[in-house]
């Protein structure tokens, strides 16, 4: 098995979710540099979301699509529904997110792959028909695919965003800092929004260090920049990130 100890890592993780990944990476040998590049911020529910929480019984199937929706969505909902409606999917992108869902005592559908690709190869959406109706749980500034592909079927599908992603003010600060101090072999990026926000602390001047990212549609937004250097993980869990760095060892050693 590769020796982990020479990899130092910068995790971009949010801070509420960076702590896991970081002591997998530590286990493995790996130093760790946590550098939150997105933070929460909760939005304001309108009077328009508000009938979506009070028809929930209305719809077939609710996708949530972050541990962050899920706290933040199911809280909004036990309000309203002490006892969830009967005869409904729960979908949730990943584990992560279906273990928030399990303290509510739903028991969701997660995709083996964590995207919405994956998502949409589940029979619990390829079944989905014209007429009925798709909750989607998530931040503001989502990706649309799963409404553009069900949308085409006839599935209305209605958004409730609670929540936008900000840059940390203290993350271009907190860059500034480390830049100097040390060499890094890889920085963690989990969504178009980190990398764009990496680039921007960065000036995209930290070529040198080797993305590590966790699917086919981030590694075509890098290319687009012009960066064919990263690593592909299976997925944000930490064995898979783990798993990428080790292949990467055993690929082209460093």
């Amino acid at each position: 098995m590769a020796d982990l100890a020479h990899w130092q890592i910068i995790n971009t993780r949010p801070a509420a979710r960076a702590a896991s990944l970081t002591a997998a990476l530590q286990a493995a040998g790996v130093t760790v540099f946590e550098l939150p590049l997105l933070e929460i911020e909760p939005l304001v529910i309108s009077d328009k979301q508000r009938q979506y929480l009070l028809n929930l019984s209305d719809y077939h199937t609710v996708f949530v699509v972050s541990p962050t929706a899920a706290q933040l969505g199911l809280a909004v909902l036990a309000d309203y529904w002490p006892q969830w409606p009967v005869g409904m999917d729960w979908l949730a992108v990943g584990e992560a997110t279906a273990r928030v869902l399990r303290e509510y005592q739903l028991d969701p559908i997660v995709p083996p792959q964590e995207t919405s690709e994956g998502l949409l190869r589940l029979p619990a959406l390829q079944q989905l028909s014209a007429g009925q109706r798709l909750l989607v749980l998530r931040g503001e500034g989502g990706r649309n695919l799963v409404r553009e592909q069900l949308s085409a079927r006839g599935v209305r599908v209605d958004y409730l965003d609670l929540y936008r992603r900000q840059l940390p003010a203290l993350a271009l600060q907190q860059w500034q800092s480390w830049q100097v101090q040390t060499t890094y072999q890889g920085v963690i990026i989990t969504s178009g929004e980190s990398w764009r926000y990496w680039l921007q602390i960065t000036q995209g001047q930290a070529t040198y260090i080797r993305p590590i990212i966790i699917s086919e549609r981030l590694g075509q937004l890098l290319q687009q920049e012009g960066c064919t250097d990263y690593l592909l993980a299976r997925s944000t869990r930490p064995d898979d990130i783990i798993l990428a760095i080790r292949q990467s060892e055993h690929d082209s050693p460093r």
